[in-house]
């Protein structure tokens, strides 16, 4: 190997994007010291992404007041960028991660604080906006969002890109609700409920701009915000890794690679519908260079569709069904995921783990 490049998405709640990319160059240093390494900090639109694409185009960070999903006051973030682009992520302001365990509770928390921030921006002028949609703890198909900007002069003359780290539609079996509302909280009797209000409120955006919504890829992104967004008069919707890539200019940076390590803290069915790891797997495969993904736990279900059976203890998984040559679980399967999420654990086992890969290579 000559040129490895690291390009990892954060481990949510435990490591940030360049903290896993550390410790992968750790174990690089201890086993592989002549390996050159080249790291690029990636979000595809959940944490992290506005301070991503800020620092990738030198703008500035600014910190404000908000509120979060529970409409509690709180200091969160955007960047501005040339004086025009706002750029900022809703996992800044309603993020999952910013709400205790017992408080995550999807009929309860709203977008509205998304909103605000929206229309902070462009009371400053701004006119041009980047949102990053993922991470969030709402299932409100961004009812809060749009109450927050009634009345807000110039909405219409601004323009939206709206960078999604899914591509799931508002509703159905892959949808807000029944995809990812569990994960904020939500119990089984939940779900019916949940997936009636957004299927009413679609409807009702759709009556209101005469434009189909509801199945649009991207419609349930950060709980069916992604839905509230297209109906912004001048919206592009992205796939975020993508544009970020795009930004990146990544396959320059591809160009003399031997190897691409990128991953997340936990790969499953929603890491195929376009997260981070398989846009830059993907990018990866198409110059025909090696890709590992490492995570802190790989799915059940991704393990069953490799083995036929659930197999807990298996650490590696190699399989030509998915864009990656290796998926590496780094978190031993006897471990808790209190105890694996801790950041100087989580450290400890990444460098590990690829240690003990690359003296194999």
């Amino acid at each position: 190997m000559e040129k490895i490049i690291i390009a990892t998405d954060s481990f949510k709640g435990s490591l940030t994007s360049l903290e896993v990319a550390e410790a992968v160059c750790a174990a690089i240093r201890s086993t592989q010291p002549k390996v050159a390494t080249k790291v690029l900090a990636i979000s595809d639109g959940g944490e992290g992404f506005a301070e991503t694409v800020t620092k990738a185009k030198g703008g500035k960070w600014i910190e404000t007041d908000g509120h979060d999903a529970l409409m509690r006051t709180i200091r969160t973030h955007y960047g501005v960028i040339d004086e025009k682009w706002g750029v900022m992520d809703v996992a800044s302001t309603i993020g999952l991660t910013r709400l205790a365990p017992n408080e995550r509770n999807p009929q309860m928390t709203s977008s509205y604080g998304v909103g605000e921030m929206i229309r902070q921006l462009i009371s400053k002028g701004i006119g041009h906006l980047i949102i990053g949609l993922g991470g969030s703890s709402t299932n409100d198909c961004g009812r809060g969002l749009l109450e927050a900007l009634k009345g807000t002069p110039h909405l219409d003359e601004c323009e939206f890109i709206i960078a999604s780290d899914v591509s799931a539609p508002l509703c159905g079996p892959t949808g807000a609700t029944y995809m990812f509302a569990r994960q904020k909280g939500a119990t089984e009797d939940m779900l019916p409920q949940l997936e009636a209000r957004n299927l009413a409120f679609g409807k009702e955006l759709e009556n209101t701009t005469g434009t189909s919504i509801i199945n649009l890829p991207g419609a349930g992104a950060a709980g069916g915000i992604g839905a509230a967004l297209m109906t912004m008069k001048h919206h592009r919707m992205v796939q975020g890794i993508d544009w970020l890539l795009d930004l990146y200019d990544f396959k320059t940076h591809l160009a003399d690679a031997s190897l691409v390590i990128t991953g997340e803290g936990k790969i499953d069915s929603q890491t195929l519908q376009g997260k981070a790891p398989y846009g830059i797997a993907l990018k990866a495969k198409e110059l025909g260079i090696p890709c590992f993904a490492i995570c802190g736990q790989i799915s059940k279900e991704l393990k069953m569709s490799v083995n036929n059976e659930a197999h807990e203890s298996v650490p590696e998984v190699i399989n030509g069904m998915f864009p990656w040559d290796k998926i590496i679980q780094v978190s031993p399967p006897d471990l808790s995921l209190a105890e694996a999420m801790r950041p100087e654990v989580a450290k400890k086992n990444i460098e590990t783990t690829l240690s003990a890969l690359f003296q194999q290579i």
